[in-house]
């Protein structure tokens, strides 16, 4: 029984490994080029990039400049959480590729009124009750030190 429980799971894994393309070609220059013409204007324009290249091109200095533009998306387009949300229940792994880009950087040495981290902090503490999910899961990401959020101005 145990034989054929161990052959039926890797039978199915190895299929589900088939039939998806395990290693998908994805063009990490265009990628880096795309991201050179400046930041996202939108959470629908994020989400393309993100489905032309399947999220696949987030290591390094890329990795560093979409943190940027979609914590400057996050700061800029805090109205229209909605439409993250939206984006976010129809395909989850963007909504993960957001949160894991939004960041807070412990390095930076002036904590001010016009930090963004800061700026996003005070929204989220004010967030309406149909986005409070999503503010919980992007405070840990946005604000996980306390000494940082400590050091942002009081809302």
């Amino acid at each position: 029984m145990k034989r054929a429980l161990l052959a039926f799971i890797a039978i199915s894994l190895s299929f589900g490994a088939w039939g998806q393309d395990a290693s998908p070609r994805v063009d990490c220059e265009r990628a880096e080029k795309e991201l050179d013409r400046g930041p996202f204007k939108s959470w629908q324009q994020a989400y393309a990039y993100f489905r032309r290249y399947k999220g696949f091109c987030s290591d390094g200095a890329q990795a560093e400049g979409l943190s940027a533009y979609k914590t400057r998306l996050l700061d800029r387009e805090w109205s229209k959480l909605d439409e993250l949300m939206r984006l976010g229940s129809k395909d989850p792994a963007f909504l993960e590729w957001v949160l894991l880009g939004v960041f807070y950087d412990p390095e930076d040495i002036e904590i001010n009124q016009s930090n963004t981290a800061c700026r996003l902090l005070k929204r989220m503490r004010t967030c309406s009750p149909e986005n409070r999910q999503l503010c919980e899961r992007l405070a840990q990401r946005v604000g996980p030190s306390r000494e940082y959020a400590q050091a942002c101005p009081p809302a």
